[in-house]
């Protein structure tokens, strides 16, 4: 799935990664801990050089075998230019680490900033400009939604938030979701469980979701829908997508919660939640959603320039993009990757128009600060 769950509890959380069931005893242990995770191949003596990359603390960390995914991501790339990598799975956020080192850079790649935080990262001088060639392989609209920033971080995943519903409780229903159908049937309003957009990135995404689909779509005040829901969240707003995600379907009222779309493939993987689907918003009979995108770049200070941008550039190929769907659970951005069958039980992600195109990254940048404080007031 999708990396916007890593860190929760610790301020927003910037680099999102969704902790999945079996990883997240662990993953919370380590958050608690604070340490930071390493990587080192174990398979080839130290090549004359070395690449120190970081990432967020749960990537590549959801499915079969996180260390043979690992090892097939970077020890591949080892093997082939004599280099040793050292990943850094930070349980700090990502920006946070770069912004805290700016003055002496540690990192050479930094892998996982996001199509909301990439442009602030670009604005800080935080990282070097570098397209690579393998970029033409990328889905367009990836490119565009990640602005400006596209110039300096490079897209290697994506996928849309989801409502994930239990199919028993809204089977008789005849919902067709929307934000309209959920905030006038008390019924469904209450059932409804969101991530706390001050303290969590899915609640971050969700509330620029709701906001790009009534004020730059229909060019309506977005605050009326957190109005009118503000009676059903009183205690359906969680801290974090852990929280949330670990009461959906535990009793009355927990049937609906804001997660990620791609999360049927991994219920079907992993035996859980079988009853449940995932969706997006519809309206007139088009659906929207919001797309996260991940990318990598190349940290500004490094030394090792034409290596970094190898890896970059390896980073879009075959050997990695295929271990990303059922590692992460996300669609690789290399457009050649086909997602693997039990992507069959995703909702067409083709079909779904992105509202990131409506209000790009430096939009969000300007007015991010200011819609948190009109949610805050909104909702208190």
């Amino acid at each position: 799935m999708d990396p916007a769950r890593d860190n929760a509890g610790e301020g927003k959380k910037f680099r999102p990664y969704r902790n999945r069931l079996i990883a997240v005893a662990i993953a919370l242990i380590i958050v608690i801990a604070g340490f930071t995770l390493y990587y080192t191949s174990t398979n080839k003596p130290p090549g004359p050089n070395t690449l120190i990359i970081y990432t967020y603390s749960s990537f590549l960390g959801s499915g079969a075998n996180r260390s043979q995914a690992m090892n097939v991501v970077f020890g591949t790339f080892e093997k082939e230019y004599n280099v040793s990598i050292t990943v850094e799975n930070l349980t700090a956020p990502l920006l946070q680490t770069l912004e805290a080192q700016k003055s002496n850079p540690q990192a050479d790649i930094v892998i996982g900033l996001d199509n909301i935080n990439s442009l602030q990262a670009v604005s800080d001088g935080l990282l070097v400009k570098y397209v690579p060639p393998a970029q033409n392989y990328i889905n367009k609209t990836l490119l565009s939604e990640m602005g400006n920033a596209s110039a300096y971080v490079t897209p290697y995943e994506h996928g849309y938030l989801g409502l994930d519903y239990n199919k028993s409780f809204f089977g008789g229903k005849n919902l067709t979701p929307s934000f309209s159908n959920i905030s006038s049937n008390s019924s469904i309003a209450k059932n409804l469980l969101i991530e706390n957009p001050m303290t969590d990135e899915t609640g971050t995404e969700f509330l620029l979701w709701e906001i790009a689909y009534y004020k730059y779509m229909l060019h309506e005040n977005w605050t009326l829908w957190w109005s009118s829901m503000k009676p059903y969240l009183t205690g359906h707003t969680y801290s974090g997508w852990t929280s949330a995600f670990y009461n959906f379907e535990t009793g009355p009222g927990t049937n609906l919660v804001v997660s990620y779309l791609t999360d049927p493939a991994y219920f079907h993987w992993s035996g859980t939640y079988n009853a449940s689907a995932s969706t997006v918003t519809f309206n007139n009979g088009t659906a929207y959603g919001w797309d996260s995108v991940y990318g990598i770049g190349i940290v500004n200070g490094s030394g090792k320039l034409a290596l970094d941008r190898e890896f970059v550039n390896y980073f879009l190929s075959p050997t990695v993009q295929n271990e990303l769907p059922l590692n992460e659970w996300m669609y690789p951005a290399n457009s050649t990757i086909s997602p693997p069958p039990l992507f069959n039980y995703v909702q067409n992600q083709s079909l779904i128009h992105p509202l990131n195109l409506y209000m790009g990254p430096a939009t969000i940048s300007a007015n991010l600060l200011n819609w948190e404080t009109e949610w805050q007031i909104t909702m208190s």
